[in-house]
């Protein structure tokens, strides 16, 4: 018997403003992505740059500046 994948779950903590500020400020919009209860990741976007923490890593994370990040989601769509 075939068993449901886990549902992933995207919850996202929008300060009071919309307009983002320095990344590590209380105006950065942070997500954490989850499959159940699993937490996968949370990618963090700011003014500047756009970073992405993998579960239970604190050292090596993924931090693009806008215009990389839209050129690897460019490549990555083609």
């Amino acid at each position: 018997m075939a068993r449901k994948p886990k549902a992933t779950t995207v919850t996202a903590q929008i300060p009071s403003t919309v307009e983002l500020t320095k990344l590590k400020s209380g105006n950065a919009l942070r997500i954490e992505v989850r499959r159940g209860e699993e937490l996968l990741g949370t990618l963090s976007m700011g003014r500047g740059s756009v970073e992405w923490w993998p579960r239970g890593n604190k050292i090596n994370i993924l931090r693009k500046r806008w215009r990389a990040f839209a050129d690897m989601l460019d490549e990555h769509m083609k």
